[in-house]
């Protein structure tokens, strides 16, 4: 049950993820992009989304192996210092991603932006 528990976290945080890049490219479309040749807005955000999520996801046991321990008030800064990295990472790949951002600030407030509404999430259904 806990291995299937985590699998639920993985696919809400996707799902979260996945919408957020939907809605800020609704809100602020000459900061955001999402489709290309290859991919329609739906599964930019789809795809995007879960290779956002990945990335992030993977960072913990990455820490692990190196044996960094990130503790505290410390934890939300590093995930949003991830979540950037993420996010421009997504974007950089964006033939493959279907997503786009106009410049590093952008990606660092949907990065803040992300932190928060994944805190609350975490919150609520109690990851």
């Amino acid at each position: 049950m806990r291995k299937l528990k985590k699998y639920y976290a993985f696919v809400t945080y996707w799902a979260v993820d996945s919408l957020l890049l939907y809605l800020a490219t609704v809100v602020y479309p000459t900061a955001y992009a999402l489709g290309n040749f290859r991919l329609s807005v739906l599964w930019a955000a789809i795809v995007a989304g879960f290779i956002w999520t990945a990335l992030v996801w993977f960072s913990e046991p990455t820490l692990a192996l190196l044996k960094v321990k990130v503790e505290g008030g410390k934890k939300m800064i590093f995930y949003l210092l991830v979540n950037f990295i993420a996010l421009w990472l997504v974007a950089r790949i964006a033939s493959f991603s279907g997503f786009g951002v106009a410049s590093f600030v952008w990606a660092f407030l949907l990065a803040l932006v992300a932190n928060f509404v994944v805190y609350l999430v975490m919150k609520v259904v109690k990851f």
